[in-house]
Formats: structure tokens, C-alpha cells, sequence
């Protein structure tokens, strides 16, 4: 069935983790459109089902791997009058997801686009987390190849923000010493279940955190909250310049090291070369 004039796009957020937090415009929202573009058919069809939403013939898969192929069919279906609900499985979509390439081509189309906002595990978890929100950049999932993660915390070095990160409970201690080695023993809030009923916000400095999570076993999908540099008066002892002094030496060298770790703690350069020189005399 064709329909008249062209269709709109509604964003809708649904739930994080508790199945209650879904406003009544989006239960409004997704009775109302004709289809729900979503990530998975099984997750949004059982949040339909709890709270009696009508979904029966209107759900198309829409996802990473087959953006390219569905995007073409959901444009077609707007331009035939339809109006489409676009849902991720969890939160606001298009935050960390690529969904924005289908809302680019509608937006350039003249298709109108309308946001039914929510639910958001970015600006959830800066709520609860005790980090400075004033000025922050969020930098979603990292790269997994450690030179192009490691470039991208490097960036972050000598900028006067917090940063929220999204990361796996498996990767989680690599990045804590990742982030320990670039950009100094920063205050930092883990947040996981967040929303559910063992939701735990974790505080402290990363070596502190560190030893804390040996005997701790974390799961699922975490929020990594860093504070900036100004706000984590980080103190920091000699056995502190020396560990980062033992990770950086045999790559750079004593000079450049001490340069490196110098941008990160602001103690002089000099200090730390003298620490490099007597533990390299300590190894020899």
C-alpha cells in the first residue's frame, strides 16, 4: 500500500537495563509508526510485548551488517508516506552506533527526522559517576589494535576534560593500565549494571582500581568515567614515576621518557631523567 506525501524518521530511546525506564511518548511513538527499524527482531519484539506495544508485521532488522543492503529499503518505505521507528536494543540510538549514515541520507533527502529522547547510558552513568561534568568528550568504543587505542588515549594527554569510555568487563584492566601508563594514575568512576539491580559505580585512583579488580570478576558492558587533570590532584611518589619509568625506558629511551611522563604528571623533567639514569644504573 502506497501512502501519501513522505514519510518521517522517529529516534526513539528505550531502556538501558530497567524494562520501566520508557517514556510515554515512545510507548505512544512505536504504536503509532508503520515500521521499527531495530537492531534485533527478538529484543525490541519481548520490550513490545511488556508493555503492550503493536509490533506484529511492522519490525525490520536494521544493524551493522546490513545497514548498506536495508538502508535503501527503510528510505523507500519513507518515501512511499511511512512512517519509521528507528530503536537500538538498549538506550538512545546512534550514540557509539552507526545508525547516523541512514538519518545523514534522510536529513539530505529532505525526509524529517524527529527524536523521541530517553533513556542514555553516556549521560546515566556521568550522573551518578562523581566526575566533573563541566567539560567532557565522550570517545565511545576504543580501536582494538593497541596502536591505534593507545594513539587515541594519547591524545587525550595534555586536554583539561574528563572522558567517558565505552568498554567490555574482558578488556576492562588492559585499558586501566593503558590509560595508568598515558595519562597518569587519573581519579576514575567504573560504571556497570547500570540501571539493573546490581548496578555498582567503582571510585578511586587506576592503581587503587587496579588492585581491586584482581580478586573481582566483572561482566557485561562497562562505562569508564576519567577525570581531568585538574580536578585528580594526583600526588605522585617516587615508586610511581619509576613504574612508569620501567614501561617507557626500554621503547624511548631516558630523555624522551622523561619528557613523556613529565606532560603527565607535571613534575620537571630533569627530576624524572635523574630517577631514569639511577634505575637504569640499578639494572646494568
Amino acid at each position: 500500500m502506497k501512502k501519501k506525501n513522505i514519510g518521517s524518521i522517529y529516534v526513539i530511546s528505550t531502556p538501558i537495563g530497567n524494562s520501566e525506564d520508557i517514556t510515554i511518548r515512545a510507548i505512544k511513538t512505536l504504536n503509532e509508526v508503520d515500521f521499527i527499524a531495530c537492531e534485533d527482531t527478538r529484543i525490541t519484539s519481548k520490550l513490545c510485548r511488556m508493555h503492550n506495544i503493536i509490533y506484529k508485521d511492522k519490525l525490520i532488522p536494521y544493524h551493522d551488517h546490513n545497514s548498506e543492503r536495508m538502508a535503501p529499503f527503510i528510505l523507500n518505505k519513507l518515501n512511499n508516506g511511512f512512517n519509521i521507528g528507528v530503536v537500538t536494543d538498549a538506550g538512545t540510538p546512534l550514540i557509539s552506533d552507526p545508525g547516523y549514515k541512514l538519518i545523514r541520507t534522510a536529513l539530505e533527502k529532505k525526509i524529517e527526522v524527529k527524536s523521541v529522547p530517553g533513556p542514555s547510558a553516556l549521560t546515566a552513568a556521568m550522573s551518578i559517576s562523581g566526575i566533573s561534568s563541566d567539560q567532557f568528550i565522550f570517545m565511545g568504543f576504543l580501536p582494538r589494535k593497541n596502536a591505534l587505542r593507545k594513539a587515541k588515549l594519547s591524545s587525550l594527554s595534555n586536554q583539561n576534560y574528563s572522558v567517558v569510555i565505552f568498554e567490555s568487563a574482558l578488556r576492562l584492566n588492559k585499558l586501566l593500565e593503558e590509560i595508568y601508563e598515558l595519562l597518569g594514575n587519573r581519579n576514575v568512576s567504573i560504571i556497570r549494571e547500570i540501571t539493573k539491580l546490581y548496578e555498582e559505580n567503582i571510585r578511586g585512583n587506576i592503581r587503587n582500581i587496579l588492585n581491586l579488580l584482581k580478586n573481582k570478576k566483572l561482566k557485561g558492558e562497562i562505562v569508564v568515567l576519567i577525570e581531568k587533570p585538574e580536578a585528580s590532584a594526583i600526588v605522585f611518589s617516587d615508586k610511581d614515576i619509576i613504574d612508569m619509568l620501567k614501561k617507557k625506558l626500554p621503547e624511548l629511551g631516558a630523555s624522551r621518557a622523561s619528557k613523556e611522563i613529565s606532560k603527565i604528571t607535571s613534575i620537571k623533567s630533569d627530576y624524572i631523567y635523574k630517577l631514569a639514569i639511577s634505575l637504569k644504573r640499578s639494572n646494568a
